[in-house]
């Protein structure tokens, strides 16, 4: 009826403004072999206000980000027959700048090396956060990393 009058349905006004703000939320990568983690990582991420996607493995992961422009990534170091540091590289090579958090269950040792390779192949590591995971950590970060882009000016 309201179409015959030539008035917008506010249900499709609506769905677009649920749309839009769905847009506007960051993507973040959760790249982690462990199906329990992945989850409950995408979990937090979504009540951090991200768009959360899973990859369980190198080449699932490896294909998104090559795919998808994310705006962080959080990385588990241990990806079954590959390591996360292999991910690294390819996201170089990708340009990729956003950055990434590692969740790792490695030692503090290898974490810091794993930083250091970052650093060469010009990444951003934000944090390293051990496993099991600090769940309020975790958010504390992402929650933290998103007011740091509300809070940059938006080109004119």
């Amino acid at each position: 009826m309201l179409e015959q009058e030539g008035l917008p349905d506010p249900a499709e006004d609506f769905s677009a403004l649920v749309s839009a703000n769905r847009q506007a939320l960051p993507r973040l990568l959760v790249v982690d072999d462990d199906n329990l983690h992945r989850m409950i990582i995408c979990r937090v991420a979504a009540k951090a206000g991200y768009r959360p996607a899973g990859a369980a493995t190198y080449d699932e992961a490896a294909k998104l980000a090559q795919e998808t422009a994310f705006d962080c990534i959080t990385l588990d170091l241990s990806l079954g027959s590959h390591a996360g540091t292999e991910m690294l590289h390819h996201l170089s090579m990708l340009g990729y700048t956003a950055p990434i958090i590692v969740v790792t269950g490695c030692d503090p040792a290898t974490c810091k090396e794993t930083v250091r390779v970052a650093d060469k192949l010009n990444l951003d590591i934000w944090e390293c956060i051990p496993k099991p995971v600090d769940l309020v950590m975790l958010r504390h970060f992402l929650e933290r990393l998103k007011a740091s882009w509300d809070t940059v000016p938006v080109a004119a």
